[in-house]
């Protein structure tokens, strides 16, 4: 049922995200004001404070992603000009508004918690034990979004040399966390989190900015993939799909064929803004909210997708009502080379998403050879984004397992493709003997005669990013990225 228009969404949105705050001291772990709590309720309510969310970078860095000219370099800052070119250093010396400081606010309140809730006043045991849950859990999801940008991707076979991250594991700001952890050292931690974390979060989903034990089985199921062990993540992730059908909150795929009807979710669709699209704290496919604003998706024609990204749904697919031929406000024109821009998807969540889960499920079937297991899993997801006879697997890509997989790294792409989500995955991949050839390392800038203005290069280091300038010239003893 229709709730909010479009406009409310964006007032809201606006809202919502610009709650978020950042500090400025190393890796920006200290908090504006001391923290102070006593009573379990205290301990309850800090995992409620909406400035844990995360900025968005990753939708500029995708590849499939171009660039339009003149609104590019004329209205795109030059932050995100920095991230679509794959620039060495993204931010200047003097800009602390970083992804980095976005997140590890977070990690000191959930140090916090984890902590000193146990001896906290007045709540029951179960209830205390249920809270540092909470936060051990926020924590790991905390480090593997930073393990995501700021270390290389996961490779067995180096990831006890290669440099992870500085792991702030109590909430001393006394203590020094220039040390990086290796990357195998950063899962090991993020692991233990959530492992330790399962048996004492709440059984069911309750609320969407809280963690529950299905979205703590989801994240690690994925932290398992991005390690490349999907023996181990199958079994979290079928559990998690199982708990989010048992939420006490609707939660689950949208059926798009619904929903773009009146009254639907995404009703009514604007020749401007594209569909309607309510609160995301509301979003009944958001399992775990993380969510930051998606600026690509409202009135900005500097971000566009490719033409063979654009290709690659059926006709009927329902996600195409999710892009424009056409430049915001100005609808008599139309991008060239087919092009199109993303709108209607205001926020972006990058905690726990059921369609996200759906997906990593079905690959691991596929990876591990459970071919018509990974077919029912993708097809159910498929079957609520388009006609019936459209969502079916193709038999000669159902049959092969290496194809099947291929096409389920595609739904990906079609899935999440104004969302920044592709960033994460061509990481993994990059490491991915089967797979690493279908990550993409062009980018393209074009002017609206179609013509190539600039094309930028990705090169193999900048899958990771480098620590923002002024962590390094306060801390000196951090080793940088290459």
């Amino acid at each position: 049922m229709k709730l909010i228009s479009y406009k409310h969404v964006i007032l809201g949105s606006i809202l919502f995200l610009g709650l978020n705050s950042c500090s400025k001291d190393f890796l920006e772990i200290l908090p504006k004001g001391k923290l102070i709590a006593e009573q379990t309720e205290d301990y309850d309510l800090l995992l409620n404070d909406i400035t844990l969310v995360t900025l968005s970078a990753q939708n500029l860095m995708g590849d499939h992603t171009s660039a339009m000219n003149p609104y590019f370099t004329g209205r795109s800052t030059l932050i995100d000009q920095n991230l679509f070119k794959w620039m060495d250093d993204i931010y200047l010396p003097s800009e602390s508004n970083t992804i980095y400081g976005s997140i590890t606010p977070g990690i000191y309140r959930y140090n916090k918690i984890i902590e000193e809730a146990l001896n906290s006043v007045g709540g029951s045991p179960s209830e205390k034990a249920s809270i540092q849950a909470e936060a051990l859990a926020g924590r790991a999801w905390s480090y593997f979004t930073l393990l995501n940008l700021y270390a290389p991707p996961y490779n067995k076979t180096t990831a006890k040399q290669d440099l992870g991250l500085p792991l702030m594991k109590e909430a001393d700001l006394t203590k020094s966390t220039a040390h990086r952890s290796s990357v195998q050292e950063t899962y090991d931690f993020v692991i233990n989190d959530l492992t330790t974390a399962l048996p004492n979060l709440p059984n069911k989903l309750t609320h969407r900015i809280r963690m529950s034990r299905p979205a703590g089985e989801a994240l690690l199921g994925k932290v398992y993939v991005f390690m490349g062990e999907y023996e181990l993540a199958l079994p979290h992730l079928e559990a998690a799909i199982a708990g989010f059908k048992q939420a006490a909150i609707p939660t689950g795929l949208y059926n798009f064929k619904t929903e773009f009807e009146a009254d639907g979710f995404f009703y009514p669709m604007d020749p401007e803004w594209g569909p309607s699209y309510n609160p995301i704290t509301i979003n009944e496919e958001v399992a775990f909210l993380k969510a930051t604003s998606n600026s690509y998706n409202l009135g900005s024609n500097a971000l566009v997708y490719t033409k063979k990204m654009m290709d690659s749904y059926t006709p009927n697919d329902l996600r195409l009502n999710f892009f424009s031929p056409h430049p915001d406000s100005e609808p008599t024109k139309t991008f060239p080379k087919g092009l199109q821009r993303g709108f209607g998807k205001y926020a972006v969540n990058y905690g726990i998403t059921v369609s996200d889960i759906q997906l990593l499920l079905a690959e691991c079937q596929a990876r591990l050879n459970k071919l018509s297991d990974a077919k029912a899993t993708l097809e159910q997801l498929r079957i609520n984004r388009m006609p019936a006879a459209e969502a079916l697997v193709p038999a000669p890509i159902a049959s092969d397992r290496y194809q099947l997989v291929k096409f389920i790294l595609e739904e990906r792409v079609r899935e999440f493709a104004t969302e920044g989500h592709r960033w994460a995955d061509m990481r993994r991949l990059s490491v991915d003997n089967e797979f690493k050839s279908t990550v993409g390392q062009v980018h393209t800038l074009y002017n609206m005669q179609g013509e190539v203005v600039d094309t930028y290069h990705l090169k193999p280091e900048r899958l990771t990013l480098r620590f923002p300038l002024y962590i390094k010239e306060w801390n000196p003893d951090l080793i940088q990225n290459p």
